[in-house]
């Protein structure tokens, strides 16, 4: 017990309040600011991330959706937050090793563009190593358990970051090919003759060409971006929220097949000038269409699920009575 000597104050630690006691109202500030503290490393190679990845989402118009990708991730981070684990503030081989692979990938990375500028493969590496990082930063602020916690909100900027061009290419590719025919065959079971050279679909008035924008990979990409988003905020279960993905994915193709069917039916009936006017009109059609799909299927799987869970727990009740 502390003393002091007659005339003077009594003494208090410092940072304590009145009575050398600390106020709820401090103690939960500082539970709450410390652990964004310590989380500074991140906050650094998500900026550096953001700084490299602005190109391509000012640049590529598949792409522009990033800024809202960066708002969505902030959002996940602060819905997590409120639900962390403790700290525990401890360096561990696991955060060691992933410290160092990714500052391997970012060295390796930075190699390459400083030789052949910010290309997809360089980029890719980047942020994957920049990612490393953040969960050593995790690792060693949480553990695991902040690790598997606050992983997703992070990489979900992901979505927003070009795919290789190995893979890119083929789905594009893919998607073309498969809109081309499936448009084909439907006006002709609508009696309109049509034949497919490539991705052309020749009408006997006009020609129709169904490129890289109207392929779908721009609707695709954005439903998937939507889909991640929705279900993992709404589901608990993971192969929920792969159903989510996949019924989005269907949604997305489905109605980029009815834009283009709809468009070469437009071309066919009043020419290709009439299709100019109602292209854009036909593309935000399919989006609020894709859009109120997945909320409605989302919305479906989350009222499964919680009867479901509901209907666990009451049979594990009666097994315990």
């Amino acid at each position: 017990m502390q003393t002091s000597p007659p005339g003077n104050p009594p003494l208090v630690e410092p940072g304590l309040g009145a009575g050398g006691r600390v106020t709820s109202a401090e103690a939960s500030s500082a539970s709450r600011i410390s652990p964004l503290i310590w989380l500074m490393p991140s906050w650094v190679a998500v900026v550096w991330l953001v700084s490299r990845a602005q190109w391509f989402w000012n640049h590529h118009a598949d792409l522009q959706f990033g800024w809202i990708v960066l708002f969505l991730c902030g959002y996940l981070f602060f819905e997590a937050y409120e639900h962390r684990p403790p700290l525990v503030l401890e360096w561990r081989w696991p955060s060691l090793a992933l410290a160092g692979l990714g500052l391997g990938l970012i060295l390796l990375a930075q190699i390459f563009m400083a030789a052949l500028g910010t290309i997809g493969p360089s980029f890719q590496a980047f942020a994957l190593g920049t990612l490393l990082l953040v969960a050593a930063n995790l690792q060693q602020a949480f553990g695991w358990r902040g690790v598997r916690h606050f992983m997703f909100p992070f990489a979900f900027i992901l979505t927003a970051i070009p795919l290789p061009l190995n893979v890119y290419q083929p789905i594009v590719q893919g998607l073309q090919s498969f809109v081309t025919s499936m448009t084909i065959q439907a006006l002709g079971l609508t009696g309109v003759p049509a034949h497919q050279v490539g991705s052309l679909i020749h009408l006997p008035n006009c020609t129709v060409g169904v490129d890289e924008a109207c392929s779908g990979i721009r609707s695709l990409q954005s439903t998937v971006m939507a889909t991640m988003f929705i279900g993992y905020l709404t589901l608990k279960r993971n192969g929920l929220r792969a159903m989510l993905l996949m019924a989005g994915v269907a949604l997305a193709i489905v109605g980029n097949l009815a834009r283009s069917f709809i468009l070469s039916r437009i071309a066919y009936g009043r020419g290709i000038a009439a299709l100019e006017r109602f292209h854009d009109t036909a593309g935000w059609s399919i989006l609020f269409f894709t859009v109120a799909g997945v909320g409605l299927i989302a919305w479906s799987i989350a009222r499964l699920e919680k009867v479901v869970g509901e209907e666990m727990m009451r049979k594990a009740e009666r097994g315990k009575a």
